[in-house]
């Protein structure tokens, strides 16, 4: 308990509530300072674990690829907590609720779903493969989320690209499958997450 307020304090000390910090400036902070035996930045956020992690210390917030919000601690946190295998499609496995966090799939704390084989429920975020249908399944898409700022569509296994940051990308990022969304008239459904 002792070493977990140490880190919370000196967390507290180095950043400003509602600033944005980027991964590397984070890294550096827990690789210059002895008491973080802990050096995996996910492990001090609210919403991106991994099942490398030993213990979490929420006090960042991810918000995409190398880009931290610094809330501190006992922040009254809402969204969901999201597992990313390396090399593999992300999950959730839990969610927060004005600051009370809940497990899916039945577990009840951190090292329960840590130790278990669930990685939880799929959902799209960047690097997705998406299959998704129009209601009346006369429209269907088959779109790969990524950061690629590429001029031109390309295609990749019948699969166009499409920018995760785009209007279409963040209306997909963290459905999964049978989830709906409304594109332009449309309503499409989620068949399949890769």
């Amino acid at each position: 308990m002792e070493k977990r307020k140490e880190i919370f304090d000196l967390f507290k000390k180095k950043f400003c509530v509602n600033q944005v910090y980027s991964h590397s400036e984070l890294r550096l902070f827990l690789e210059n300072n002895k008491i973080f035996s802990v050096k995996n930045v996910a492990a001090y956020s609210y919403n991106r674990w991994n099942k490398g992690m030993s213990e979490i210390y929420p006090l960042l917030e991810w918000l995409n690829r190398g880009e931290y919000r610094y809330l501190g601690e006992n922040y009254n946190y809402s969204g969901i907590v999201v597992h990313h295998p390396q090399g593999d499609i992300p999950y959730k496995i839990g969610e927060w609720t004005n600051g009370t966090l809940t497990f899916y799939n039945n577990f009840k704390d951190f090292k329960e779903w840590r130790d278990s084989i669930d990685f939880g429920i799929k959902v799209i975020d960047l690097n997705s493969k998406v299959i998704f249908l129009s209601e009346d399944g006369k429209i269907q898409q088959k779109k790969i989320l990524t950061d690629t700022k590429d001029a031109e569509i390309t295609f990749e296994e019948g699969y166009s690209l499409t920018f995760f940051d785009s209007p279409l990308g963040k209306l997909m990022r963290f459905k999964t499958e049978g989830e709906k969304f409304e594109f332009g008239n449309t309503v499409y459904i989620i068949k399949k997450i890769n």
